[in-house]
């Protein structure tokens, strides 16, 4: 599931020229290091927020750069 819904963000990026940070992929990448959920297991907890804002502003400096 987790990979078509990553497919279906990427497809849903492509066609609307917009800019995609994969949050899930860190997230599904550092899982098992970090405790990246909250205590419900549904929301992030800080450490997962916090990697969640470094992989959308590492995006936005990215394409700011490229555009330069």
């Amino acid at each position: 599931m987790a990979h078509n819904l990553a497919e279906a963000y990427r497809t849903a990026a492509k066609e609307n020229q917009a800019l995609l940070a994969e949050v899930g992929l860190q997230f599904y990448q550092l899982a098992d290091t970090c405790n990246l959920y909250a205590a419900d297991g549904g929301h992030p907890s800080e450490a997962g927020s916090r990697l969640a804002a470094a992989t959308i502003a590492v995006v936005i400096q990215t394409h700011k750069e490229n555009k330069s």
